[in-house]
C-alpha cells in the first residue's frame, strides 16, 4: 500500500514556453512599428475632420490600429520574463484588447457606437497605466535596458491623444527599436 501524503508543490506559473519569444515579439513589434508610422504619417498628412460618420481611409486606419493593439500585447507578455511581475502586462494588455472593441465595431458600422466613448476610457485608462506600471516592473527588476522601458508610457500618449499631430511616427519609431533589439537578443540589459 502506497502512502498518500500530500506533497506540497509550487504554485502554477506559466513556464516560459506559454510566453512568446523575443523573435516572435520582435516581429510583433516590427508589425506595430510599421503600421504605427502608416498611420501616423496619414493622419499627420491628411487629419481627420470632426464628422462622426467614418470615410473609407479611416476604416483602414482603424483595422491597422486594431493590428496594432493586438500585436502590443504579445510585446507586453514578452517583456514580463524581464519585469518583476506579470499583472502590469495583464493590465495592459486588456486595455489594448478593450480598445480593439471600439475599433472593431466602428470600422464594421462606420461610425462609433454609444458604448464607445465608455470602453475607450477605460481601455485607454487601462493601457495607459499597465504600460507606466510595466515600465517600473522592468526598470525596478534591471534586466532590461532602461531606454528601452522608459517610453513605453509613451506608446498609448503619442498613439491615443498624439495622433492628430502624427503621435504614430515616434512611437512606431520606438516600437522598431525595441523589435530589432528584440530580434538581435540584445535588449538585456548589459551584465556589468
Amino acid at each position: 500500500m502506497t502512502s498518500t501524503a500530500s506533497v506540497h508543490t509550487a504554485p502554477a506559473t506559466p513556464s516560459p514556453a506559454r510566453r512568446p519569444s523575443d523573435r516572435f515579439a520582435g516581429w510583433a513589434a516590427v508589425l506595430a512599428g510599421v503600421f504605427s508610422i502608416v498611420m501616423g504619417t496619414s493622419q499627420l498628412l491628411f487629419p481627420q475632420d470632426e464628422d462622426p460618420a467614418i470615410d473609407p481611409r479611416t476604416r483602414v486606419l482603424l483595422v491597422l490600429f486594431t493590428l496594432i493593439l493586438w500585436s502590443l500585447v504579445v510585446v507586453h507578455f514578452a517583456l514580463v520574463r524581464r519585469a518583476g511581475s506579470r499583472w502590469p502586462a495583464w493590465v495592459a494588455s486588456a486595455g489594448t484588447v478593450l480598445l480593439t472593441i471600439g475599433t472593431i465595431t466602428s470600422a464594421a458600422n462606420g461610425i462609433d457606437l454609444e458604448f464607445f466613448p465608455v470602453v475607450a476610457m477605460a481601455a485607454n485608462a487601462l493601457w495607459f497605466i499597465g504600460s507606466i506600471a510595466l515600465t517600473v516592473s522592468l526598470l525596478r527588476a534591471r534586466r532590461l535596458r532602461a531606454a528601452l522601458a522608459w517610453p513605453l508610457p509613451l506608446v498609448p500618449v503619442l498613439s491615443i491623444f498624439g495622433s492628430q499631430l502624427g503621435g504614430g511616427i515616434p512611437a512606431g519609431a520606438f516600437l522598431l527599436l525595441l523589435a530589432v533589439l528584440l530580434l538581435r537578443a540584445n535588449a538585456d540589459r548589459p551584465v556589468r
